[in-house]
């Protein structure tokens, strides 16, 4: 019977000779004095950190110039923008105008498409309720005013770096990124299923689509645009017209936008009815109640 207690002491002492085995080189140190265990010894960085954080542009080459209202904002997004005055925000325009000429002259990459809506993209999220109001980018290269108000402006030296900042809209990388419409035409159908998606949940919101005049040539904007007229969606269509629809490149020796859309914007003015004008009054007219009636009277009347 006594060597039952001395095989209970030894089963006891083998596991705890396991658990210490089992434990980090600290920890059985702190039991065996009785002491808690050392915290870590953080290792300095090394020289290829280093490196690496110094090579990690934070400006261009571009003259310096003082951005206030955009160094107020932070990295926090663009809440703060509805507290600024009209001439605040354009003024917050021209620091994005800079700060997005700075950042491309160090990482190359698409330029004019950014600087053709600095303005309205401050206007967007001085208006709308982002991120939970989506806007949808298309062909979303036009997005590097958007990063840098929405809270991605420490990093956007990096932009179409390793490891950086998307050149495109990427949902993994902000909430402000509502959709990744990359080539092309996408940004209507998925404006359609966030307005669809939020009136299914009784939710508020907006959903706007940023559609260029390139996208715009794509088949699914047209039956996006059928699809969210026949079912009255309240989502906003911007079309942003930069001259260039359907321009092909240096490659082909052509140097002049084609094709059908190309003239029809290129001929719109506000002193006579051509052009957008003219498809702007047809379209009034084809969505309005009286003649949606009127069709839906003549489609009955076809199948009787």
């Amino acid at each position: 019977m006594a060597a039952i207690p001395v095989l209970a002491a030894a089963v006891v002492a083998r596991r705890r000779q396991r658990r210490a085995k089992d434990a980090p080189a600290a920890q059985r140190r702190g039991r065996v004095v009785g002491v808690a265990a050392s915290p870590p010894v953080m290792e300095p960085p090394t020289a290829a950190a280093r490196v690496e954080a110094e090579a990690k542009p934070n400006k261009g080459y571009f003259p310096h110039r003082p951005t206030p209202l955009l160094d107020s904002l932070g990295d926090e997004g663009t809440h703060g923008l509805k507290a600024f005055s009209v001439e605040q925000l354009k003024e917050v325009a021209e620091e994005v105008r800079w700060q997005v000429l700075d950042a491309v002259s160090v990482t190359g990459g698409h330029l004019g498409a950014g600087l053709g809506v600095v303005e309205l993209t401050v206007a967007l999220h001085a208006v709308y309720d982002t991120p939970r109001d989506e806007i949808v980018w298309d062909v979303a290269h036009q997005c590097q005013p958007h990063k840098v108000l929405t809270g991605r402006r420490s990093d956007i030296y990096t932009l179409r770096q390793g490891g950086g900042l998307a050149g495109f809209a990427k949902r993994k990388e902000s909430d402000y990124d509502a959709f990744g419409a990359g080539h092309s035409t996408t940004s209507i159908s998925a404006a359609v299923g966030f307005e669809t998606a939020r009136n299914r949940l009784g939710k508020e919101g907006h959903s706007i689509a940023v559609i260029g005049d390139g996208a715009i040539t794509g088949g699914m904007a047209w039956e996006a645009m059928n699809h969210a007229g026949g079912m009255r969606s309240k989502v906003l269509v911007i079309l942003n017209d930069n001259g260039q629809v359907s321009l092909p490149t240096f490659y082909n020796k052509v140097t002049q936008p084609v094709g059908a859309l190309s003239e029809t914007l290129a001929s719109t003015s506000v002193h006579d009815g051509r052009g957008m004008r003219m498809q702007d009054s047809l379209a009034r007219l084809e969505t309005s109640e009286g003649f949606q009636r009127g069709r839906e009277f003549l489609k009955s009347a076809s199948k009787s």
